[in-house]
Order: structure tokens, then C-alpha cells, then sequence
């Protein structure tokens, strides 16, 4: 007869039994898979970086959107307003300024560089054309031409031309005379 026992055979091995093993499975991956786990992880990890950049960049927006709104809530309107005509009214006051013609420099000049015994008794003056137009007398033919010749030796003075040359009734010489001169006379530097 067959011995039948619920008591299992000892064995001569020593150790745990049979079905109880520590070694873990081993796993081996082809190159295709280890390549795929690989990006696989890098494209987790830049996710995640970016998902991080994003909360940080959040977090800023909206510090910077308080930081907006406080300081908006410090400007004052009225004063940006009457700050903003003041510049505009400045601006003018600049062009004006820049584009201002000073006649008494070509008067200096005039007065400087004329004869005493010429006399002139009208004046007509064109800033566009830099032009002066003078009616005057002179004692003589002579004193009326070294004027015109100091005239034309002046900086600044780029022609004097003289016309209607006439001899008065006093003996005097009547003349016109057209000075053409730089717009640097007029201005102030």
C-alpha cells in the first residue's frame, strides 16, 4: 500500500522551498525601446518644466497686475492732463522760439558798418528772401560807393546793390540800395 501522508517529505535541501525565489525577473530591452523610453522620460521632464515656467510666469503676471493696479490707483488725472497741455503749449513756445527773427542783430550790424555821413530814411526787410531794401543819401558819388564796397566786405552781407542813384535838390546823392545778407544775421546762435 501506498503511504499516503498529509506531512510533506523533508528535503535534504536546505533552505527556503521550493517556490519562494528572491531573484527578481530579468528585463532586457532592444535599442528601439530603450531609445523610445528615453525620449519618452525627455519629454516628461520638458512638460514638466514647462508646466512649472508656467505657474511661475503666472504667479509674476498677476504680482505685476497688482503692482498695475496700485499704481494706477496713485496717479492723478488732472495733473497728467495739465502736464500733457503744458508740453503742447511748450512745443509751441520752442517753434516760436526757433523761428523768431532778430531784426536789432541786422540793426547792430547796419549801424556798425554804415558811414556817418550816410543817412537812410526807409526800411523794408524780407526774412524770406533775406533782403533788406534801404532808401538813403549820401554826401557823395564817393562816400556811396566806399559804403557799398563796406557793404560787401561785411560777413553775413552777401551783396549790397545799389539802384535809382540821383542827385537831390540839396546836392546829396539819393540811392536805393538792396542788401542781400546770410540768415545767421538775423538768428540768434
Amino acid at each position: 500500500m501506498d503511504n499516503i501522508s498529509l506531512i510533506p517529505k523533508e528535503r535534504k535541501e536546505s533552505g527556503l522551498p521550493r517556490f519562494v525565489s528572491f531573484k527578481a525577473p530579468k528585463l532586457e530591452f532592444s535599442p528601439s525601446a530603450k531609445i523610445g523610453l528615453i525620449l519618452i522620460l525627455v519629454v516628461a521632464l520638458t512638460y514638466s518644466g514647462f508646466y512649472v515656467w508656467k505657474i511661475a510666469l503666472n504667479k509674476k503676471i498677476t504680482n505685476l497686475n497688482s503692482e498695475l493696479q496700485q499704481t494706477t490707483g496713485q496717479r492723478d488725472a488732472a495733473l497728467e492732463s495739465r502736464l500733457q497741455n503744458l508740453n503742447i503749449v511748450l512745443e509751441v513756445f520752442k517753434t516760436v522760439l526757433d523761428d523768431h527773427h532778430y531784426w536789432t542783430l541786422f540793426f547792430k550790424t547796419l549801424e556798425e558798418r554804415t558811414l556817418n555821413t550816410i543817412t537812410f530814411k526807409s526800411f523794408d526787410g524780407d526774412d524770406t528772401a533775406s533782403t533788406v531794401i534801404m532808401d538813403g543819401s549820401a554826401p557823395s558819388y564817393g562816400v556811396l560807393a566806399k559804403q557799398v564796397k563796406i557793404f560787401e566786405d561785411t560777413p553775413g552781407i552777401a551783396s549790397a546793390y545799389v539802384s535809382s542813384i540821383a542827385l537831390s535838390e540839396t546836392g546829396r546823392v539819393n540811392f536805393n540800395i538792396k542788401i542781400t545778407f546770410s540768415k545767421e544775421v538775423i538768428r540768434k546762435k
